[in-house]
């Protein structure tokens, strides 16, 4: 007797899907507009052309999670946050400093920053133990975050360390764990804040903070940047000066433009309604997963979109507030907008994975 295999397509994708995909790459475009008008005739021009093959290699990314094996997927968790935690051990005693911070590797051609790579294996590690792990040790499994967290802010890093314990705080609260834990965590939280104010952080980061309560008293220092960001952003009105024609972002008024702050460089020039425009993008990327999260297959899909939407959720927020001085400044860059190469392929591969926990929980149907 001749039997006829059939084999399951794994991915079915939906116009969700795509919408995801195709947002993702028109934010990549309006970056890369963005960027040209505030690097192009500086010193800092060749930036635009590596901006460009870093999106290219990040939709190579996507892609690459969004058609991998489920089955991979899962085992990759601990394998990465392994490597994660060896690089960022690595970075504090060999990394390349930058305006006194070691946050990158410096390998040939580009810079790696660990830190964007731990975004991935925290969410997929800390999945993995909210949807497999017994009730009662979740919670304790789950400090496993912690001490390369503590890596991160020695960089040091305030911004990706509030984002890692910002995720993993996310995603303990959509799990079952027990709420104990929670609210001790949130009475240690309240308790701890202002003791670490004064005897952890440094003094530009209290600076920083303080600025942005009297951004006036603290112009020359930490808050000049934030001061000539809502400048160029004022400046751009309804509708913005026109594309190139940004007066604070032709004059660079704005220091580090091109990454932190790329932000007032678009509202100056695309005004109030191109903002809007540009946050409904990134709002599309934040909820259109989470509005679907009783549909994925199981438990670790679900963890995974909360913690992917997390880190998107943060960084929007967290740049686009400080842009507007209403957040401290802390480093973080806008998804797809600032320059930068390892953050890009995270940001991707993110997308990539909430592509993924959508394809792959529909029914498989056979293909003959």
């Amino acid at each position: 007797m001749e039997y006829k295999f059939k084999r399951l397509r794994e991915n079915e994708f939906s116009i969700g899907d795509y919408i995801l995909i195709a947002v993702t790459i028109a934010i990549m475009i309006l970056g890369l507009i963005t960027l040209r008008s505030v690097v192009w005739g500086t010193e800092q021009q060749g930036r635009f052309v590596k901006q460009i093959i870093w999106d290219l290699v990040s939709l190579v990314a996507m892609f690459y999670v969004i058609f991998e094996k489920e089955a991979r997927i899962k085992r990759y968790g601990k394998y990465l946050y392994a490597v994660s935690v060896i690089l960022l051990v690595l970075v504090l005693f060999f990394g390349k400093t930058v305006y006194g911070a070691k946050r990158w590797i410096d390998i040939g051609p580009f810079d790696l920053q660990p830190s964007e790579l731990f975004k991935i294996s925290i969410i997929l590690l800390l999945s993995n133990v909210f949807s497999q792990s017994q009730k009662d040790r979740k919670f304790m499994y789950s400090l496993a975050v912690i001490l390369p967290a503590g890596f991160i802010f020695l960089e040091p890093d305030l911004g990706m360390t509030i984002l890692m314990v910002f995720v993993w705080f996310v995603m303990m609260i959509s799990s079952d764990v027990n709420k104990k834990y929670i609210f001790a965590i949130i009475i240690v939280g309240i308790i701890a804040a202002p003791i670490a104010f004064y005897t952890v952080l440094e003094d530009y980061q209290r600076l920083r903070i303080l600025a942005l309560f009297n951004p006036q008293e603290h112009f020359q220092a930490g808050a000049y940047n934030t001061i000539m960001s809502k400048v160029a952003i004022a400046n751009g009105g309804m509708d913005g000066t026109g594309y190139n024609l940004g007066t604070a972002t032709n004059l660079h008024l704005v220091p580090m433009q091109y990454t932190d702050f790329i932000f007032s460089a678009y509202a100056e020039q695309f005004g109030f309604i191109g903002a809007l425009i540009l946050l409904a993008l990134y709002g599309t990327i934040i909820l259109l997963p989470m509005l679907r999260i009783e549909k994925y297959k199981d438990n670790y899909w679900r963890y995974v979109v909360t913690g992917a939407s997390s880190v998107f959720a943060f960084h929007v927020f967290e740049n686009v507030g400080m842009n507007l001085g209403i957040m401290p400044v802390t480093g973080i860059p806008l998804p797809f907008m600032s320059y930068g190469g390892t953050s890009t392929v995270v940001f991707s591969m993110l997308v990539g994975l909430l592509v993924k926990a959508s394809a792959i929980s529909k029914a498989p149907r056979p293909v003959g």
